[in-house]
């Protein structure tokens, strides 16, 4: 293959994907509800309804300024026009400048005030864009919180991040700011068009308003196609940070499978969706202004030449008294006070429609279905060593694909249950109805004999600790991280849940010992030590209750029968469940439960299973054979 073809192959991939992309956007793309969304806005800045209406009584003071101000000036002229057509005359005698001087005095005032209703509408306006900011992400951090692990599952990182910070920053600096220019454009419209028929001069007062249904129309057809592309825009930014989340998360599997090109590949594709997006939305958008902005200048042509017209009174004309020079100038600013309003609004109409596809994003997310509320009033946990128990408990995560049916056990308090089996059995599913990050569908859970329905999550999961097989540590001290478990816990005890997990020497290694602190994620730490610091952290939590998920399998086997030791002592007493695939782990368990396909096939001691000859002893001597073997 030659080089040109090497380099068209790229393109001519990007160019299919992209077509394919378009014609689902396309195919997928659904009308939305803008005054909705507008609305639910305005909703929001209920809380801090004081702060607004001073910016809306400014906002109103600056454009009254502005309406009244051509009507001053426009007396001025008239003022000076006299006084010039009395020089002129040679009529010296008894000239006063006093009224022209009066006039001036008041138009400086309007001035002045128009200044001072300007700096307090933009002095309010910051307050209330930065507390609408806070106020949005609260409000979505604290929808996130309450909806169920299913919403997590379908959303990337980087989406949910993008609409947390691009989204709202883009819904509150943009949206916020072209209300205020709709209101203050309304009222300069409104008032400019009063003044204008004040004048008497319905011809004029025509001439100025015929493009306004116009403009209507192009802004209603322009605006309804940009809102389009810019939600595409704003779906794309969300798909980039996903990409770009994934890929620096994951950097080091990206370079041991050498998928840097792929990687480069996918970020330029998703960029140029992102940019044609961009420049689609943009240049819709952009026909807006120029657009208005002919028509404006072409409409204050055609006054001012119906202006000489008046003036000079001529044919037709001389039938109508307009005044002198100082009402044409008069009359021309209130057209253009009629006028520019209208332009301007099209100047925002790209932000309104950004903004707009930004709300609807966020919203889709406050519209999510949350997680079955907690009862109210709710029991407390029964006092118990944790005997847990399910009964006739069936659950699936899809409708159509049945997972866990009529399923039966009981942990006995202060016992460790492993659960087994091949991968899809339902082992980590067990594990997610106990806390409820999902609710079952028919029977009921037990702890301790009352139903875990009839209780708090937060009450519940109180009695939980766990050691998950993926890691997680945040950026702060070691200290901190072991704390986590029980943000009460001492000093003395945090110490001696990292001797138990025996992790403390190591830690008395490191530059500050526990005060060291650890990057995003533990980044400077092995999967190992990051796995012991994560059963230190549940260790200081002292859990009446145990989920251990693989709890070992990120160190070496030396570790992982120190652990062992340390696991035995804390499970004494403690009703404990311990998923595994290292079946070797789980020896001295009091009931091993064997998974297939969502049901419980086989239970017992470890001897005795291994005497069924069943299917677990077929998994325990395949892991020194020939592997796990595949569910039929």
């Amino acid at each position: 293959m030659s080089k040109a073809e090497r380099t068209a192959a790229p393109e001519a991939e990007y160019v299919s994907r992209y077509a394919s992309y378009r014609k689902k956007q396309k195919d997928e793309q659904k009308p939305e509800n803008a005054k909705g969304t507008v609305l639910r806005f305005f909703s929001l800045i209920k809380p801090q309804a004081f702060a607004m209406s001073l910016v809306v009584l400014s906002a109103l003071g600056t454009s009254v300024c502005e309406v009244f101000s051509p009507e001053l000036m426009g007396n001025v002229m008239n003022e000076m026009q006299k006084i010039i057509e009395r020089f002129a005359n040679g009529e010296i005698a008894g000239i006063s400048f006093e009224p022209a001087m009066g006039t001036i005095i008041r138009l400086a005032v309007v001035y002045f005030m128009t200044s001072v209703f300007s700096f307090t509408q933009e002095f309010f306006s910051a307050g209330v864009s930065q507390k609408l900011v806070c106020r949005l992400r609260e409000n979505l951090n604290g929808k996130l919180s309450h909806l169920p692990l299913s919403f997590f599952d379908r959303q990337t990182k980087g989406e949910i991040i993008s609409k947390m910070i691009n989204d709202i920053e883009n819904v509150s600096s943009a949206l916020q700011a072209s209300i205020l220019t709709v209101v203050t454009s309304g009222i300069k419209v409104v008032g400019s068009l009063v003044m204008m028929l004040r004048t008497g001069n319905l011809i004029m007062t025509g001439a100025a308003i015929w493009f306004v249904p116009i403009s209507a129309t192009i802004s209603y057809i322009v605006s309804k196609r940009s809102k389009i592309w810019f939600r595409r825009y704003w779906d794309t930014m969300g798909d980039l940070n996903g990409h770009i989340e994934e890929m620096y998360g994951g950097h080091t599997i990206v370079r041991i499978f050498g998928h840097e090109k792929q990687s480069v590949e996918e970020f330029r594709s998703i960029t140029r969706r992102l940019g044609h997006n961009s420049f689609v939305a943009n240049m819709i958008a952009g026909v807006l202004n120029p657009s208005l902005t002919l028509i404006k200048d072409v409409n204050y042509i055609l006054l001012c030449v119906l202006g000489g017209m008046f003036m000079l009174g001529k044919g037709f004309f001389a039938n109508y008294n307009f005044g002198g020079i100082g009402d044409i100038t008069k009359f021309l600013q209130y057209s253009s006070s009629f006028s520019n309003p209208i332009v301007n609004l099209s100047k925002i109409i790209n932000n309104i429609q950004s903004s707009l596809a930004s709300a609807e994003r966020v919203f889709s997310v406050m519209d999510e279905t949350e997680e079955i509320p907690d009862p109210d009033p709710a029991l407390p946990p029964a006092e118990g060593g944790g005997e847990i128990e399910f009964k006739d408990v069936s659950f699936r995560y899809r409708e159509d694909v049945p997972l866990i049916d009529h399923l039966d056990l009981t942990a006995k308090a202060g016992s460790t249950t492993a659960i087994v089996g091949p991968t899809g059995a339902g082992k980590t599913t067990i594990v997610n109805l106990l806390l409820r990050f999902y609710d079952i569908r028919e029977g009921e859970i037990l702890l301790d004999g009352r139903d875990i329905r009839d209780m708090t999550r937060e009450d519940l999961r109180h009695n939980f600790g766990m050691v998950l097989q993926d890691t997680w540590l945040f950026k702060g001290t070691v200290r901190e991280n072991i704390r986590y478990g029980r943000a009460d816990a001492t000093d003395e005890e945090v110490e001696a849940a990292a001797k138990n997990a025996f992790i403390y020497d190591f830690i008395m290694s490191l530059p500050k010992g526990f005060d060291t602190e650890l990057t995003e994620d533990g980044g400077n730490l092995s999967q190992g030590q990051k796995q012991l610091l994560t059963i230190a952290r549940a260790i200081v939590s002292d859990p009446r209750i145990l989920i251990l998920d693989e709890a070992t399998s990120s160190v070496d086997t030396k570790t992982e029968q120190k652990i062992q030791v340390a696991m035995d002592n804390l499970m004494k007493g403690r009703t404990s469940f311990v998923i595994a695939h290292r079946l070797s782990t789980i020896k001295n368990a009091d009931n091993i439960l064997v998974m297939k396909k969502g049901a419980i096939v086989e239970q017992g001691t470890h001897k005795e299973l291994l005497a069924m000859d069943g299917f677990y002893a077929l998994l325990y001597n395949s892991q020194y054979t020939d592997g796990i073997p595949p569910e039929d």
